[in-house]
Order: structure tokens, then C-alpha cells, then sequence
């Protein structure tokens, strides 16, 4: 008599919070600021004239995209109209779980965070979470139905496509380039402007119309990111600091606490 042993890893209790909204740009609910924490999201589109920036990337999305993030992977929704924005979003701990979440940590920060649902599937991913909102199901019919979410998910079609950079204005485009190549270096913004040939007022305005943030905020996040990047390295919290073109050690470490709401000793522990 022969058998068969199938060795399967643990599965731990997913706990996970969903909202739908339909907000336009206007809406006093909405949230124009950056998204950093701990937990796994998935957001659903179903309508709305809006992007997607992660890390550095900038992902147009339409009814039946999916943008997944990680912990700690920067996020944010870029309006472009006052349409209405009408989505799903889901935030769930991995913990004891990541080796499930193929479309989650099997990629490269700020990879491949666009999925294409197709009609059939969307309809199917729709079901599920108006049951996780109406919470029909029984504890254990929530779990099934999420693992079916993230099946659904890791079965679709995982795109590298990203927004067409010529909706960005020029000098927006070179900013963001300059900034790159430049993030340990001294960088001021009246410099910056002449050096993409218009004026301070004129960037700051692209900036706000195209990003819905500031030059000064956009560098300050980019050099945030690869602070994060260098720490996740193993690089030391002084070496991130000056490495990612901060010149003050403790304003540094003010600045990640609130943007990652962890110290950079604490984030880098996490991944050790």
C-alpha cells in the first residue's frame, strides 16, 4: 500500500477590513495624502478618472483594475477630474501568510501593482465583496471567500503598463527625473524650475494639477522611499540618512516616523 504525504505550510486567520466608496475630488471624505502602513491593500476600480502612483510608478487604471500594495509600499490615487470615483478597498494583514500572496511579495516594490480583471472575473470579485460587506457568510465562509479574492486576483492579468508620460507636462517629467538622478545631492526648487526653462509658480502649479502634491513634497517622498529601500539593504539608519540626500540626521528620523509611522531602526528590524 502506497500514500501519498503533501507537506502545506500553515494558514493563519486573514483579518481584513473592506469599505466601497464613491467620492469625486471634492468630497470631504476624500484622501488626497499618501498611503503607508502595515497591512496588504487591494483597491478595485469601478469607475472614476483617476491614476494610481506607487513608489515611482504611475499606473493607469478603469473599471476592472486592481492595484495591490504591500506593507509599506507607498501608495496614492491621483484624481484628474471631479468624476465620480467609485471603488472597492480592502486592507488585510499578511502576517504568517505571506507565502500565499504571490501577487503581493513575489515581485519588486513598486512592480507589477496593476491587474486587469476581465468581465467575468470582476463580476465574481464584485460577489465577494459585497458578501464581505453584508457579512452573509460564516467565519469560516469569510476566510474560503477570501482565499477565492486572492485566486481571482493572482489569476489575472498581471500588467507592467504604466501611465502614458506625455499626460504629465514637461517640466513635471524632467523634475521628476532630475530628482532621481540627484536625490543625494542639495536640490532647491528655484533651481530646479530654471533648470526645466518655467518659472517656481509654474512647476509648483503642474506639480498640483498633475501630482496633486508639491516639488518639495515629492522629493522629500522620493528620498523617504530610498531611505527605505537602502535600510531594507541592510545599510545603517546614518548611512539611509545621507545616502537618500537628507543633511539633518534627527529631521530624518522625524520625517520617516511620520511617513512610515515607525523609526528607521524599527522598519529596518522588520526585515532583517
Amino acid at each position: 500500500m502506497q500514500s501519498n504525504r503533501l507537506k502545506c505550510k500553515g494558514l493563519a486567520p486573514f483579518e481584513f477590513f473592506i469599505n466601497h466608496s464613491s467620492l469625486t475630488m471634492a468630497s470631504a471624505l476624500n484622501q488626497h495624502d499618501s498611503h503607508i502602513h502595515p497591512e496588504c491593500e487591494i483597491y478595485l476600480n469601478l469607475s472614476g478618472d483617476v491614476s494610481f502612483m506607487v513608489e515611482d510608478k504611475i499606473y493607469p487604471v478603469s473599471r476592472g483594475s486592481v492595484i495591490v500594495t504591500r506593507p509599506y509600499e507607498y501608495h496614492h490615487c491621483i484624481y484628474h477630474s471631479n468624476a465620480l470615483h467609485d471603488h472597492y478597498w480592502i486592507l488585510f494583514s499578511s502576517e504568517g501568510n505571506e507565502h500565499l500572496l504571490r501577487s503581493f511579495f513575489q515581485r519588486e516594490r513598486g512592480e507589477g501593482n496593476l491587474i486587469i480583471l476581465e468581465e467575468q472575473a470582476l463580476e465574481k470579485v464584485l460577489e465577494l465583496c459585497d458578501r464581505f460587506i453584508e457579512k452573509k457568510a460564516t467565519e469560516l465562509g469569510r476566510q474560503i471567500d477570501f482565499l477565492q479574492l486572492i485566486e481571482l486576483l493572482d489569476a489575472g492579468e498581471h500588467s507592467t503598463l504604466q501611465e502614458d508620460t506625455l499626460k504629465l507636462p514637461g517640466d513635471v517629467l524632467f523634475a521628476m527625473d532630475y530628482m532621481e538622478e540627484h536625490l543625494a545631492e542639495p536640490i532647491r526648487m528655484e533651481e530646479l524650475a530654471k533648470l526645466a526653462h518655467v518659472s517656481i509658480n509654474t512647476l509648483e502649479r503642474h506639480f498640483r494639477e498633475s501630482l496633486q502634491d508639491t516639488p518639495t513634497a515629492i522629493l522629500r517622498r522620493k528620498r523617504l522611499i530610498r531611505a527605505s529601500e537602502l535600510l531594507r539593504k541592510g545599510k545603517s539608519v546614518l548611512e539611509a540618512c545621507e545616502i537618500s540626500g537628507f543633511s539633518d540626521y534627527s529631521n530624518f528620523i522625524a520625517l520617516f516616523r511620520k511617513q512610515f509611522e515607525i523609526t528607521p531602526l524599527q522598519y529596518q528590524k522588520l526585515f532583517r
